[in-house]
């Protein structure tokens, strides 16, 4: 019998209104040097396998890798701490003096139908999907998935909105089971739709997922204004100030 979906309503409240990240974690481009561990870090939270292609494009294909980003850790973690796996086993996390990929989210943007009440046959809606959205358990709680996936939102707004046609909505996968996941999003103002994708995650029992949406406005245009000059420094491949969780892994994938 599948879970209860958390009780929590919906709010329309500011993806953004997340506490500044400590001083330590930089959001940035995924990049030919950090690509190894972003992968590595997908492979160990997430329980979908992605073929080579999906990484290359976070790097090499310009509209996939605007919508690709990772949180890195600019100090050696401590050695021996562990991160808890997508299947609640552990593991030991890197030890590596070097800044530490921690976190990861990769978006894409997917078409909708046009209403047959639209008017203007010109313009065209689309959504942004949350392919992938994960952070190493030791650095939940810090705000870091959110402050992922408002630097995604932005950009999607900035750069793939335009006279001709607007981003209106950002949806993702859940596993089914995964009520933390389902309360994160549904305090970012998403709502969790009822019907259960039976079979998505394979590799899991139970293996369904909800799908969670959040519609995309005017409101999000103003909430987001104030950190477009971030973003402009991040798709510069400068290091900024996006779990996936504040508890448990989003898995918010597909």
């Amino acid at each position: 019998m599948a879970p209860s979906i958390p009780t929590l309503q919906p709010k329309q409240q500011s993806l953004n209104s997340h506490p500044p990240l400590q001083p330590n974690i930089s959001i940035t481009a995924i990049t030919p040097a950090t690509l190894p561990a972003y992968r590595r870090l997908i492979t160990l939270l997430l329980p979908i396998r992605y073929p080579d292609k999906f990484y290359k494009d976070s790097v090499a294909n310009p509209i996939s890798s605007s919508l690709a980003l990772c949180a890195v850790w600019n100090d050696a973690p401590p050695r021996k701490r562990k991160i808890e796996t997508f299947d609640g086993s552990l593991c030991s996390a890197p030890t590596a003096s070097e800044p530490t990929v921690i976190a990861g989210i990769q978006c894409r943007i997917e078409s909708l139908p046009t209403p047959p009440t639209d008017s203007s046959p010109a313009s065209t809606r689309s959504t942004l999907y949350i392919q992938t959205l994960a952070t190493l358990s030791p650095y939940r709680s810090l705000g870091i998935a959110t402050a992922l996936l408002d630097a995604i939102v932005a950009t999607a707004l900035r750069h793939y909105s335009s006279s001709s046609g607007n981003v209106v909505e950002i949806y993702a996968h859940v596993w089914e089971a995964n009520e933390d996941a389902l309360e994160w999003y549904i305090k970012r103002g998403f709502r969790v739709e009822h019907a259960v994708i039976q079979g998505y995650y394979r590799k899991l029992r139970p293996s369904g997922a909800r799908v969670v949406r959040r519609s995309l406005g005017v409101a999000d245009w103003l909430r987001f204004g104030g950190i477009q000059d971030e973003m402009d420094s991040v798709g510069n491949g400068d290091t900024g100030e996006k779990g996936a969780l504040e508890s448990k892994d989003l898995m918010a994938n597909g």
